[in-house]
């Protein structure tokens, strides 16, 4: 329906539009065939960088978050007040969102303001470089859910099955629309972690951020920091129990076939971007892993301790 609208305002043609993408973006995944698709309503666009693009052809304050989150009433009234939309017309196009069941916000309101708890919610694959000094260099695979905590909350749990059972952590969400933030306890040790990640644009394939803590089986329970990447799991809610290793090496092939397992296509297409994922976790010329021995600690605390001669 907001496709539609986009036609009427900008007076053009499917093909036309797909023009005005490809001139914002010769990448762009609008393509004619999904362009039918979507205005087909057969499905929506999945990828964030679509609706950043049609942001930039509508121009005005309109953000791709706002094009992908918002209901087709809020929608409307934005692109009516930067371009000249027929009032028969538009309310031809109300009735049909009404009748379709698209005329409500897709996300929840929350202070006059659309909410990204609904964007969040989900079942996600996490990949981040291991702490434990036994697997130096690996990647460790966590599952984690985002779902509500009560009525305007989330709440993430994330679990590792390490040493045959499963470690869960979990903690409420604060996000202020840009980040979001959980002190995760373990239910085993009660040591706090912290989640410090980038809230993404719709559609929220990807979240990513920062992980720290304790080194949990770990003798002197270093601290420990490194890069977290959420991949959100759209394989059947059946399929994502099944058993995975817990710890993965750094190849761009394994991590493809994770994305396929996912969803995200056939593992040969998977690739690149699997690649890419490798070098945020692991960076060329970096620390992929931050970490505070007790040992090297100490060691700083004996020199100023002789200093101060007490």
């Amino acid at each position: 329906m907001k496709l539609k609208l986009t036609l009427v305002a900008l007076g053009i043609s499917p093909k036309d539009l797909c023009r005005r993408f490809s001139a914002v973006n010769p990448a762009t995944s609008f393509t004619l065939q999904n362009a039918y698709k979507w205005l087909g309503g057969k499905s929506a666009p999945r990828v964030s960088q679509v609706y950043d693009e049609w942001a930039r052809i509508l121009g005005g304050d309109l953000t791709g978050s706002f094009i992908a989150a918002s209901s087709f009433e809020e929608f409307a009234t934005s692109l009516s007040a930067h371009h000249s939309v027929p009032i028969t017309t538009l309310a031809e196009l109300m009735r049909e969102a009404a009748s379709t069941g698209q005329a409500s916000s897709a996300l929840p309101l929350d202070g006059g303001a659309w909410s990204i708890n609904q964007l969040l919610i989900g079942r996600y694959l996490a990949l981040s470089l291991a702490w434990s000094q036994a697997q130096s260099g690996k990647l460790i695979l966590g599952q984690v859910e985002i779902s509500r905590n009560g009525t305007s909350g989330l709440r993430l749990t994330y679990s590792e099955a390490l040493f045959g059972r499963v470690v869960l952590m979990d903690g409420a969400v604060i996000c202020d629309g840009r980040t979001a933030q959980t002190m995760a306890v373990c239910r085993e040790s009660g040591r706090c972690y912290l989640f410090a990640l980038c809230v993404p644009s719709p559609p929220a394939n990807l979240i990513g951020g920062v992980f720290s803590g304790s080194a949990l089986h770990d003798l002197g329970a270093r601290p420990c920091a490194s890069r977290i990447l959420f991949i959100r799991d759209h394989s059947a809610p059946d399929t994502s129990e099944r058993s995975r290793t817990t710890y993965l090496e750094p190849l761009g092939n394994l991590i493809g076939r994770e994305l396929a397992d996912l969803g995200y296509g056939p593992e040969d297409e998977c690739l690149g971007c699997a690649e890419h994922m490798k070098a945020f976790l692991l960076p060329e010329g970096g620390a992929g892993l931050l970490e505070a021995t007790p040992e090297s600690v100490g060691a700083l605390g004996l020199l100023l301790d002789r200093l101060s001669n007490t």
